[in-house]
């Protein structure tokens, strides 16, 4: 099914990063990265900020493609467990909770198949 949400088009952040959408369906969103110097902190490894911006964005979409309104972002919490310097991160959503006024989902991102991180991103209905 084509949906406003089945990728990312124009001028913002993801395809800045060059996030890529790989699918998205109900309950279920799949992305990936390909590692670039321009992700990285001054150590050489994947800034945590990008794997935050890789699940807020993911389970944005995931929240938004059920259309039952508009959800945003509110809360986002990050674990890192694992030190990514190069390859590909692949990014699976899918939602914990689903309720009227907010939502809550879990992100897991893996470097091959080294779970790096683990977000939950929880998020309100604003329309």
């Amino acid at each position: 099914m084509m949906n406003k949400f089945t990728n990312f088009e124009g001028d913002n952040l993801d395809n800045f990063l060059g996030h890529e959408m790989i699918e998205i369906k109900e309950n279920y969103v799949k992305s990936k990265i390909k590692v670039k110097d321009h992700h990285k902190q001054p150590m050489g490894l994947v800034h945590g900020g990008l794997y935050s911006t890789l699940a807020e964005t993911i389970c944005s979409y995931g929240a938004n493609f059920l259309d039952n309104g508009t959800f945003v972002g509110v809360n986002n919490n990050t674990d890192f467990l694992s030190s990514v310097q190069d390859g590909e991160i692949y990014c699976i959503a899918e939602p914990l909770k689903i309720g009227r006024s907010f939502q809550l989902w879990e992100c897991k991102m893996y470097n091959q198949e080294n779970l790096c991180a683990v977000s939950k991103v929880r998020l309100s209905k604003i329309k």
